[in-house]
């Protein structure tokens, strides 16, 4: 039978875990409430997605299946301006230094994400078309703000 010294220091271990346990709960609940609070609850956190907020529900349907469409048709390029800018990066610690290479693969990079916006941005483009003219217009404030910049405050928030 262990001692009472034993069972002591048993329950002191216990009461301490349990103290931790139900804090790293209680933790992670008061987290994700104030994340929810901030992002909403059914809102995914990108900006372009967000945009749609205020348009009438079968208008924002209709903007976010465009959305997952077109992230499945650029997420190669996406992925591959990643990788060379990745590679490139890490071509720059080598040695010798082949600086007009790595500037080329960072170019290369840049243009395949910017070919990949513009594609996206060209659809969104097409989708607005198809709204009636409110709904354009807050469509348009709502990409506004989701572009650099666009979520500025105070006096500040007119200047480049």
């Amino acid at each position: 039978m262990p001692s009472q010294r034993t069972l002591t220091l048993a329950l002191v271990a216990s009461v301490a875990l349990n103290l931790f346990v139900i804090g790293a709960v209680v933790g992670a609940v008061v987290l994700g409430h104030r994340a929810r609070e901030v992002h909403g609850a059914d809102s995914p956190r990108q900006p372009l997605w967000r945009a749609a907020d205020t348009l009438r529900p079968e208008h924002q349907r209709a903007y976010r299946q465009l959305l997952r469409g077109e992230a499945g048709r650029v997420g190669g390029q996406m992925r591959q301006a990643r990788q060379a800018r990745r590679e490139a990066w890490n071509d720059l610690g080598g040695e010798p230094l082949d600086g007009p290479a790595i500037s080329r693969r960072l170019t290369e990079a840049r243009a395949l994400e910017m070919t990949a916006r513009g594609g996206v941005e060209d659809r969104i483009v097409a989708f607005a078309a198809t709204l009636p003219p409110a709904e354009r217009a807050e469509l348009a404030k709502g990409l506004a703000r989701s572009g650099p910049g666009g979520r500025r405050q105070g006096p500040d928030r007119d200047r480049p």
